[in-house]
């Protein structure tokens, strides 16, 4: 930056100052450059010495399709989440997260599915599951829970629609009378289903 002072008349003085400002950050991840993610560290303490750190992988859609908490057993091993969509593009598995061997230090796993065995979960079935209507595509008819005994029992879903005369309209009537408030319920009529 130039500044330009004026002393005495036609008598300038030039101030020259030169800034130089250099940050360097060396990151200890090692992210996925050709996926799409949201990468997310909250410092725990002041100095940041202490912190958790996150990763969400997302597909070319938009949809997350792994999330990965870094370092984030006592071990310092990195847990992943993945998520599986079926062939029209919904969410049909919600796997619980799973503790990998090591760290990828933030690089997406392309089997994070291979050291659930070991990982204590053992031959136990690690996702619930969502069942979805074949007419209307986006309706759950059927979620099944993780676990081998609990995959046995799933929560079935019905839709219905009210029958007539089922549904009343309430009308409350409110006024002034004597100097206090005056109310009233009525429910002259039912409404007809397809209101």
């Amino acid at each position: 930056m130039v500044f330009n002072t004026e002393k005495k008349a036609g008598e300038k003085i030039f101030f020259a100052c030169h800034s130089s400002f250099s940050l360097n950050i060396a990151a200890q991840t090692n992210l996925s450059t050709s996926e799409n993610y949201i990468y997310t560290k909250s410092c725990l303490d002041a100095d940041c010495i202490k912190k958790s750190e996150a990763v969400q992988y997302f597909d070319g859609l938009g949809r997350p399709v792994q999330s990965i908490a870094l370092k984030a057993t006592p071990l310092g091993r990195d847990v992943v989440t993945p998520i599986e969509y079926d062939s029209k593009g919904r969410e049909a598995k919600s796997y619980l997260p799973v503790p990998q061997s090591g760290t990828q230090n933030g690089a997406i796993y392309a089997n994070p599915l291979g050291n659930a065995s070991s990982a204590g979960y053992g031959n136990e079935r690690i996702y619930s599951e969502k069942i979805y209507d074949h007419i209307y595509t986006g309706r759950v008819n059927q979620l099944v829970p993780p676990g081998n005994s609990w995959s046995q029992k799933p929560a079935n879903m019905s839709y219905g629609t009210n029958t007539d005369g089922e549904v009343r309209k309430f009308i409350i009537t409110t006024g002034w009378l004597d100097g206090r408030t005056d109310s009233g319920i009525s429910y002259p009529e039912a409404i007809p289903p397809t209101s």
